[in-house]
């Protein structure tokens, strides 16, 4: 019996296009086509700023390399994902709004992006609602008392 409906059973991300999200946490999101930029086999990275260009820099980086980060796999398979929450902190940069870059490469095995370029899209994230009703207070437990059983 048919209901109408078709479902969709492809990836949750098909997106192989070569881009880099920064989210408004630090956090980078790179899509499968910036990974392969990047190079096969790639688990760890570390991340660089070129202050004087405006360019956050990412190439891979052995697991026993100082500052790296490790590159984790995004539940839908298809982006990978670098906590970069203290790097943007050392660095001075401050992320207002998530924003996505086109990754670029750079000499070296660098991929990044410009932080100068207007970004190829600015993602807008849902706020998570901040409760401002003063926290209520649970009655106090009353001790030393048994349980009442039941009415059958």
């Amino acid at each position: 019996m048919s209901n109408g409906f078709n479902f969709y059973e492809g990836n949750a991300s098909e997106n192989t296009t070569p881009k880099i999200t920064v989210r408004k946490g630090g956090q980078l999101v790179l899509t499968s086509g910036a990974v392969d930029m990047l190079g096969d086999g790639i688990e760890f990275v570390q991340l660089a700023y070129n202050q004087a260009k405006g360019i956050v820099g990412i190439r891979g980086a052995d697991e026993d390399a100082k500052g790296r980060y490790r590159l984790r796999t995004q539940k839908n398979g298809g982006s990978r994902l670098v906590t970069g929450k203290r790097f943007f902190t050392h660095n001075g940069l401050t992320i207002d709004k998530a924003q996505t870059y086109d990754a670029e490469a750079f000499d070296g095995g660098i991929v990044g992006f410009k932080l100068t370029d207007e970004p190829a899209e600015t993602v807008t994230e849902t706020p998570t609602p901040v409760d401002t009703a003063p926290a209520k207070t649970a009655p106090a437990k009353k001790t030393g008392g048994q349980r009442k059983a039941k009415a059958a």
